[in-house]
């Protein structure tokens, strides 16, 4: 295997300062499956302290953990061996203590394909047939499953993510210790749990399936979802299957738009009427907002991304039938901006493909409205900035000040729909004829 000679640097100088050292954790596993390694981690007989007298450019955040990071060109972790006691709260050691030997070190991380370690003179430390399980692409413990998820419960989210980001089958025995330890979700931030669904709705978002039941202390929405059918014309599969199919289709994939998806049809269990054997879900963007305003709330999401998320699953279901009256909506009315929209159109795309082939059948008007936008960026105007027309030049119209705004916007709208009108004097004109 070949390695940046910066690691390998790093490596020598601890060996020849007397200390053991060895890559170790997802570097070492992305490597062995000729993946792309991203992060270096290495894990040495070192002590902290001992390791600021080696290395120049070191950040000690983690230090109180025995993590020391090495900046040059790559961020590098360095972390010393380490056995840690029993996890009261279900996330974390109560103590963590050094020890001096690199099998301690790797019987106390999650799953085997995680606990192998490397030396360059050595070779690789495989003590619980991680080698053998990335040929088989299973998922193990290092330990009993349940033993280990109920140290970290976070361990049972990493499980799926694992699976999602390698195309992984996890062991039977994780299968059944999740079922027995789903409770423990409720000790895993839900920061974390956010963090980790990201991942699965990058990689593989049909992983949240299986996940409905360990999730349901925290996103109740998904089972309903899942147990909700949607026997319509314009469908095929339960509500949370379209979701994460419409997720499927997000490329390149965004976070933001992932989780808009994920939750643009969160209310259609609440909503859903039958009739002649066709159900109908009238109303369900409005509940599906106010579910994901909630999650988004509850999961302390970034107020940006809180507010896209929400809207665009207010607006997922707008048919973007009305031409230039949809333009003129989203860009002036609602004041969003060529980002904001774009998104919903790709949520919007996204949500058709993931309908049945008569569902599908309204792709086209959405891309005769995205042609019509882009000829609408060339030749319209949305902002008043672009408008040849100010607040002074309105006044001289003996308009009373409070009405400026008001005939400023009555202006842009014009200028909108006749675009060729967007000169000072033919707005002037406009304005005495209107607001006189």
């Amino acid at each position: 295997m070949k390695w940046p000679e910066f690691i390998l640097e790093i490596i020598d100088t601890l060996n020849q300062n007397g200390f053991e050292a060895y890559l170790v954790g997802g570097c070492l596993r992305d490597a062995l499956l000729n993946r792309e390694c991203h992060d270096y981690d290495i894990a040495t007989q070192a002590r902290p302290e001992q390791i600021l007298n080696l290395f120049e450019h070191c950040q000690t955040k983690g230090m109180s953990h025995g993590t020391i990071v090495v900046s040059g060109k790559y961020d590098v972790e360095i972390t010393t061996f380490r056995k840690e006691s029993t996890y009261s709260d279900h996330r974390h050691p109560d103590s963590v203590s050094f020890v001096q030997d690199i099998k301690e070190d790797l019987y106390r991380r999650d799953f085997t394909v995680n606990a192998m370690a490397y030396h360059p003179e050595k070779g690789i430390i495989d003590l619980f047939n991680g080698q053998k399980d990335l040929k088989d692409k299973i998922l193990k413990t290092v330990k009993d499953a349940s033993l280990s998820f109920q140290e970290d419960a976070l361990r049972m989210l990493r499980a799926f993510r694992f699976c999602a980001k390698l195309q992984f089958k996890m062991d039977d025995s994780l299968k059944i210790a999740i079922e027995k330890n789903k409770h423990l979700i409720q000790y895993v931030s839900k920061e974390r749990i956010w963090e980790e669904l990201s991942e699965i709705l990058k990689y593989d978002p049909f992983q949240i399936e299986e996940m409905v039941d360990l999730l349901e202390p925290v996103l109740p929405e998904l089972k309903q979802c899942y147990n909700c059918q949607q026997n319509s014309p314009y469908h095929f599969t339960n509500v949370l299957s379209h979701s994460l199919l419409s997720v499927s289709y997000c490329h390149p994939y965004d976070e933001t738009i992932a989780y808009a998806l994920l939750f643009h049809d969160l209310g259609k269990p609440q909503v859903k009427k039958t009739e002649k054997g066709v159900d109908h879900f009238k109303g369900h963007p409005k509940v599906s907002y106010e579910i994901a305003k909630r999650i988004c709330t509850g999961f302390k999401v970034s107020n940006r991304q809180k507010e896209r998320i929400e809207q665009l699953v207010y607006y997922h279901d707008d048919g973007f039938t009305k031409g230039l009256d949809s333009v003129y909506k989203f860009r002036i009315e609602l004041n969003w901006d060529d980002e904001r929209l774009n998104q919903l159109i790709e949520v919007r795309r996204c949500d058709l493909m993931a309908h049945s082939k008569k569902g599908r059948e309204t792709l086209h008007q959405l891309n005769d409205f995205i042609e019509l936008y882009e000829k609408c960026k060339k030749e319209r105007i949305f902002t008043l900035k672009e408008l040849n027309l100010n607040g002074k030049d309105i006044q001289n119209c003996d308009i009373p000040k409070e009405k400026i705004k008001e005939v400023l916007k009555d202006c842009l709208k014009y200028v909108f729909y006749h675009p060729d009108k967007n000169d000072k004097e033919t707005l002037m004109l406009y304005i005495r004829d209107v607001w006189k």
